[in-house]
């Protein structure tokens, strides 16, 4: 049995990557390959959403002392900011902007 053949006869049989969309990256064109790169995108997508939703801001396996560090650094800010504002070293406006920023 020559090499040739034996090829021909393992390309018959079916596998079980047959109605899989990407193949290993011979002999491709430019669509699979950006199917595979948008593919592999949303993957890692939905895995980091999926870690901010676990240890995000609120997140349910948050350590809840993060949060009251971050609120405390949050009042310390805008305690600082309304001191600011109360000396007259910033305007009105420039003090809202800072409040939004701070509580965004």
């Amino acid at each position: 049995m020559s090499l040739l053949s034996f090829q021909a006869q393992a390309a018959a049989i079916p596998t079980k990557w047959d109605f899989w969309p990407f193949n290993s990256g011979t002999n491709s064109d430019w669509q699979t390959s950006l199917a595979t790169y948008a593919y592999s995108a949303v993957i890692l997508a939905v895995i980091c959403l999926f870690l901010r939703f676990l240890y995000g801001p609120g997140g349910i396996w948050r350590d809840k002392e993060m949060e009251r560090e971050a609120e405390l650094a949050r009042q310390n800010a805008l305690d600082a900011l309304h001191a600011q504002l109360a000396a007259g070293e910033i305007t009105e406006e420039q003090f809202n902007r800072g409040k939004r920023r701070i509580e965004a």
